[in-house]
């Protein structure tokens, strides 16, 4: 696949609800279990120290799932032959060189997601935590009481209600087809984002943690046209033989 030209960029943007409390850790604080303090800090912003949601982490997360949607794991991304249609590498990006991968550039940006300004004003003035601490322990299974020789540990989450600014770039790519190949996978990728709603996001997310949901999506197109998504992207089935038509491109 020699001639790949791009086409321009597509944008949707919107909000992240959390509907629990997320833990997306910044490494050890260093106090002591049962010091006071958390022993596991959430991620901050350096200036403001305002909590927010990785960029990085949603796009890992989102991998993730479209890797067992497509049933990719285990097969892994590097090596000789790669399909250059193949979705998860097209969306996600995939390792480059002679003979290893032709589908072109990585075509999803993500942006780092920042507390939705009026959001945050409104959890100042009404004294909302932007955080809370969590604490857990080891339990004996057998007595079913706590664990004697464990001490608790402490949690720092981002509380359940905060709303973020979320906003992901998809480059469209004419590798010979005028686009069509990249209009199917964005079309999964958004379905990709339902698939986020009904698992979890961040740590512990088999403990509560994690849930979220997506909240004013907006689609805007090559043409600039913008279209509200609704629950447009909320598939019933992921179905990877077949791409959903939630989107079209436009004209640029």
């Amino acid at each position: 696949m020699n001639d790949i030209r791009l086409l321009g960029r597509v944008f949707v943007t919107g909000r992240i609800r959390l509907l629990s409390g997320l833990h997306i850790g910044a490494g050890p604080a260093g106090t002591g279990i049962g010091a006071g303090g958390s022993d596991t800090p959430v991620v901050r912003q350096p200036v403001g120290e305002d909590p927010y949601i990785p960029g990085s982490s949603l796009k890992g997360r989102l991998r993730f799932l479209l890797d067992w949607a497509f049933e990719r794991v285990g097969k892994g991304a590097a090596g000789e032959g790669l399909d250059p249609a193949d979705p998860v590498l097209r969306i996600f990006g995939a390792p480059t060189g002679d003979g290893v991968w032709s589908g072109g550039p990585t075509r999803l940006i993500v942006r780092d997601a920042t507390l939705d300004p009026a959001w945050r004003a409104r959890a100042f003035a009404r004294g909302w935590p932007l955080t809370e601490e969590k604490g857990e322990i080891a339990i004996d299974r057998i007595a079913g009481k706590a664990h004697d020789r464990s001490a608790p540990r402490h949690t720092e989450r981002v509380s359940a209600g905060a709303l973020f600014d979320a906003e992901f770039v998809f480059r469209v790519y004419d590798t010979g087809d005028g686009g069509a190949r990249d209009a199917q996978c964005l079309n999964w990728l958004l379905a990709g984002l339902s698939l986020l709603e009904q698992d979890a996001l961040g740590g512990s997310g088999s403990r509560g943690y994690g849930r979220i949901r997506f909240e004013d999506l907006v689609f805007r197109d090559l043409r600039g046209t913008a279209v509200p998504l609704g629950d447009g992207f909320r598939v019933a089935r992921f179905d990877r033989a077949e791409a959903p038509t939630i989107v079209t491109l436009g004209v640029a």
